[in-house]
């Protein structure tokens, strides 16, 4: 019997063998191959591709879960120092809540301005007394908030809480309340009462 061939290249034994393994063949009329499904390391290849994905597509959630303890003690170093943030300003002036983004910016730059801050912190309860309230670290940490400074680093501006204290009547200064040129016009009456 004749070797069969590919596309007119002659297949010896050895090569067809070792061929067909990766795939379904048929031989036709002449001895010639006809592929009849997908080649086998076509579909292994795709499997892998298939399992690579879907490994990759977990990795992030991974990663996630496995925080080091570095990262692990700066978050609940930053749910600490929140806590600590909402007891000591409680009651907040109407509709204000903290900001997480302005609590982690300003507890970097407590941290980089104070380097015993992060103890002090971890000593102060998450609930404080009236005793803890006038502790330096907590007068620290109320200024904070109500400045956006931290000694001479400017944290936020417009979240800070001196602002909102009187947010109905007065804008954030330095912000245009009106359109362009309102300026030039006299100023609206206040007729509510204090």
């Amino acid at each position: 019997m004749e070797a069969p061939r590919l596309d007119g290249v002659d297949l010896d034994d050895e090569r067809c063998n070792a061929w067909s393994a990766f795939t379904s063949v048929e031989v036709v009329a002449g001895g010639r191959l006809r592929e009849l499904h997908c080649c086998l390391g076509r579909r292994r290849f795709v499997r892998n591709q298939i399992l690579l994905g879907g490994g990759l597509a977990m990795l992030p959630t991974a990663l996630l879960q496995a925080k080091p303890p570095e990262l692990q003690d700066a978050a609940s170093r930053l749910s600490k120092f929140y806590t600590v943030s909402q007891a000591l300003l409680r009651p907040l002036p109407v509709n204000t809540r903290l900001d997480h983004r302005v609590a982690a910016r300003l507890l970097a730059a407590l941290n980089s301005e104070y380097p015993s801050f992060p103890q002090q912190l971890d000593l102060l309860p998450d609930d404080p007394g009236a005793d803890d309230r006038h502790s330096p670290v907590a007068q620290l940490i109320v200024a904070a908030w109500f400045l956006g400074t931290v000694g001479k680093t400017l944290v936020t501006f417009e979240r800070a809480l001196m602002y909102r204290l009187t947010a109905d009547i007065f804008p954030v200064p330095s912000y245009c309340t009106g359109k362009p040129g309102d300026w030039a016009s006299a100023p609206v009456a206040y007729s509510g009462g204090v």
